[in-house]
């Protein structure tokens, strides 16, 4: 693993979080290669948390360095680099409407001109290869109202690794999946990883979180806190914490 850092958080707190937040700051470091998750009880502005993160939302303190550019002082031509370089998805995350399964995946890399890179082999095989491998089940001619939202979700996926980021946020990414369906996801997404690709997640599959992050932050309404290993949750004295993961029950285990 590389030691360059991606996204850079400095004393970061959210300024769209919806209550008065009172506890610590972030400082945080993503790496290539490395994969965050952010865990915690419900409406505890996890999804806010990774919003700020990635510059989509305004922070009430603190700084945000994205590809080593501070996120409050950024030209448009920057903006939309960094656009391409961390890609944020929702579980609902919309396609066009309009528009097949693979011209959805194309458009973007299109409008973003990738196809007229001469080093890089045609767009549309990319962008084949890439689905093939996330899901050889998808219909690529079908428009996205006739296709199931887990495959909806699979191209909004291939959609944003097509431009080549270096970080793939995900908040809520298994909301659709069912067992099975995660399971082959998952490993996609961890061979993406393997490749260099950063992940940084909010997740309720806590024991696959833990499993696959080197960094994990916790957040509550009240507080955050941070560990380097999913052993240093399980060691932690902390009561919340020690409560939110006894709730999981068997789902997790050290």
């Amino acid at each position: 693993m590389q030691n360059e850092t991606i996204i850079r958080c400095q004393q970061l707190i959210p300024g769209q979080l919806g209550f008065d937040y009172k506890g610590k700051a972030l400082d945080l470091e993503l790496g290539r290669g490395e994969v965050i998750s952010i865990i915690g009880p419900n409406y505890s502005g996890k999804g806010n948390w990774l919003r700020t993160i990635c510059g989509l939302e305004d922070q009430s303190a603190g700084k945000v360095y994205l590809e080593g550019i501070d996120s409050s002082d950024i030209s448009a031509e920057d903006w939309a680099k960094i656009r391409m370089s961390i890609a944020y998805l929702h579980e609902d995350t919309a396609l066009l409407s309009a528009a097949n399964g693979l011209m959805n995946v194309l458009i973007p890399a299109l409008y973003h001109r990738l196809d007229e890179a001469p080093e890089k082999p045609l767009l549309a095989e990319r962008a084949l290869n890439l689905l093939e491998e996330i899901d050889p089940q998808i219909n690529l001619d079908e428009l996205p109202a006739y296709l199931t939202k887990v495959h909806q979700y699979k191209i909004a996926v291939a959609r944003a690794l097509l431009l080549g980021p270096d970080v793939l946020a995900l908040n809520n990414p298994f909301a659709h999946f069912n067992s099975d369906s995660k399971h082959q996801f998952q490993v996609f997404i961890e061979n993406q990883v393997k490749n260099g690709l950063s992940l940084i997640m909010v997740t309720h599959d806590i024991s696959y979180a833990l499993d696959i992050s080197d960094k994990i932050i916790f957040v509550s309404r009240e507080d955050l806190f941070y560990f380097d290993s999913k052993q240093a949750v399980f060691d932690c004295d902390i009561p919340i914490v020690n409560k939110f993961i006894n709730l999981q029950g068997n789902q997790v285990s050290a």
